[in-house]
């Protein structure tokens, strides 16, 4: 028999937990996955698509039914994302266990959101199993949003299930478009898990081309799981365009991961695209955790346009790298000097600086040329900061000054101590040359002024340079105009008039006019005349020019610098559909 298959919905209702990007649906959704059924599915030879209605139905009386629904209501108010669900899941489930109607009218009278979607997956499970042709026929009645579609996967996955005829009839009533090829799916990759044979009989069948391709491509998806080599000759057969390379991409992965060799024999046969190049980078790190030395061969060979070639051989020196470190580092040091061992000697060093910086920098030390061993030591010092950021900033500062790798891997290992301890992070910035202060201020200012602002204000004043405090007070004021600009504005407001206060302003205007354009517009309006006012005005015409530019007119007229004004006013006639 077929190996069991995860329902084929559940891709599906993921999508629709990553649309939602909450995790109320994810709680929600998750009990009744795990509930059991009400009730088992009919029998095969009875399951039919008539209604199976209970023989007793439960009913709570009106006073109960509405004393759940109070319930209901109390949960969806709880702030926290993760109880609110949790609890609506539980309550919502409870209440279909006891009056399936009760709970069909509270779904029914919700808002569309979260809620909604996970009561109406609770209810149209519950009612698949007893009442199949009621619960479709609820799904095309309340199942309009994108968001709920998934809930006919569900439904046709257990109709397959309980009776493949019924589930076929069934199909037929609903109408062409999402729902229908969402039904279809389901029920083509449950039949194909069963009798893969029939099931493809049958998608080829289907008189709409659409309908056709959907259950096909379905059918072969689930026969890769078991017999990939075969879905792929199929594919080739039945199957054209973004169809043929949404159904080759998985059996190629599959075929890679049980049959490397064979994969490898495939690829040279598929065109240039993406379908090729996922394959292939699947099938060398498949050959290389077998054979590196195989591996290698099959790269050299691939088709050098384009760069496939260049993307293979850095898969492989991921594994390479992990199993054989020694071989993968001989093989990069003897490519011919040049792009390709650049990239290679960058790619190869992060995985060896992962398990040992200090080999990892002897190594990039090591290279035949100037540029490999630039582009290596880049990459040392980003995968060492992850583990150890402050002994890769202390290593950074002792390269020579004019070592072109200075400054990236000082900008990278401070971009990961900030991280790890920002406090620490601005002190040694503090102890470098003053030719690298500037680009340290710049990596780590933000990061202090993303976590507690007037500590970050602090530092800026106990810079010895006054260059280097107007450069970091500017990193400062940015970030927090990024992040809560209203209060920068108050800040920047106080200040004195003076040509740092004209870049602050502008800062903060520009980033406040992107979160909520009207607040900013009336706070930029409360600042007096003079070269901040100014500046502002110049901010909010630059940000209306695309989307209201008689307003933007009105404010850049308003500027009471004559070059700057005019400058402005210029440049919003250049943009005029009519031209200057």
């Amino acid at each position: 028999m077929p190996r069991p298959l995860l329902r084929p919905w559940l891709p599906a209702l993921a999508g629709l937990l990553a649309v939602a990007g909450l995790l109320a649906v994810a709680g929600a959704a998750g009990w009744w996955l795990r509930a059991p059924a009400l009730a088992p599915p009919a029998p095969a030879a009875t399951a039919t698509t008539r209604n199976l209605a209970p023989a007793a139905p439960l009913r709570l009386t009106a006073d109960a039914a509405a004393a759940w629904h109070a319930r209901l209501d109390t949960a969806r108010q709880n702030p926290h994302p993760g109880q609110r669900s949790a609890e609506f899941g539980r309550l919502i489930r409870d209440l279909f266990s006891r009056d399936p109607e009760a709970a069909l009218a509270y779904v029914r009278q919700l808002p569309p959101g979260h809620e909604f979607t996970a009561g109406l997956f609770v209810v149209l499970d519950g009612l698949a199993v007893t009442a199949p042709a009621r619960a479709l026929a609820l799904a095309r009645e309340l199942a309009t949003a994108a968001a709920d579609r998934p809930v006919f996967s569900l439904l046709f996955d257990r109709f397959a299930r309980a009776d493949l005829a019924g589930a076929r009839t069934l199909l037929a009533t609903v109408p062409a478009g999402p729902a229908h090829t969402a039904a279809l799916r389901a029920l083509a990759a449950y039949w194909a898990a069963q009798t893969p044979d029939a099931a493809l009989a049958w998608a080829q069948t289907l008189a709409d081309p659409a309908a056709r391709t959907t259950a096909v491509e379905a059918t072969l998806d689930t026969l890769a799981r078991t017999d990939p080599a075969r879905a792929i000759t199929l594919a080739r057969t039945l199957l054209t365009g973004d169809a043929l390379d949404r159904a080759l991409t998985p059996a190629l992965r599959a075929l890679a991961a049980t049959d490397a060799p064979a994969a490898a024999a495939l690829i040279g046969q598929l065109p240039a695209g993406p379908t090729r190049t996922t394959a292939a980078l699947d099938t060398v790190r498949a050959l290389a955790a077998a054979d590196p030395a195989a591996a290698l061969a099959w790269v050299q060979q691939l088709p050098a346009d384009g760069n496939l070639r260049q993307l293979a051989l850095h898969n492989l020196l991921d594994v390479w790298g992990r199993s054989h470190p020694a071989d993968a580092e001989a093989f990069v040091a003897q490519m011919p000097a040049g792009p390709a061992q650049n990239a290679a000697a960058a790619h190869l060093v992060r995985t060896l600086a992962a398990v040992d910086p200090a080999a990892a920098l002897a190594w990039a030390n090591s290279l035949p040329t100037p540029e490999a061993q630039n582009a290596a030591l880049a990459n040392v010092v980003s995968a060492w900061a992850r583990r150890a950021p402050a002994d890769a900033a202390h290593w950074a500062a002792t390269l020579a000054p004019d070592d072109p790798a200075r400054r990236t891997a000082l900008t990278d290992a401070l971009s990961y101590w900030t991280l790890a301890d920002t406090a620490a992070a601005a002190a040694f910035v503090t102890t470098l040359p003053p030719a690298d202060q500037p680009h340290g201020i710049v990596a780590v200012a933000p990061a202090l002024a993303q976590t507690d602002v007037a500590a970050a204000l602090a530092w800026t004043d106990t810079l010895p340079d006054a260059d280097l405090r107007a450069l970091a007070l500017d990193a400062v004021v940015t970030r927090w105009a990024e992040n809560r600009p209203a209060d920068a504005a108050r800040w920047v407001a106080a200040e004195t008039e003076s040509p740092a206060r004209v870049d602050h302003v502008r800062a903060v205007a520009e980033r406040w006019l992107l979160a909520t354009p009207a607040a900013a517009i009336d706070w930029v309006q409360t600042l007096a005349p003079g070269p901040s006012r100014d500046t502002a005005l110049d901010a909010v015409a630059a940000q209306l020019a695309a989307t209201d530019p008689g307003r933007a007119a009105s404010f850049a007229a308003a500027i009471s610098a004559p070059g700057l004004r005019q400058a402005r006013l210029s440049s919003l006639a250049a943009a005029s559909p009519t031209g200057p």
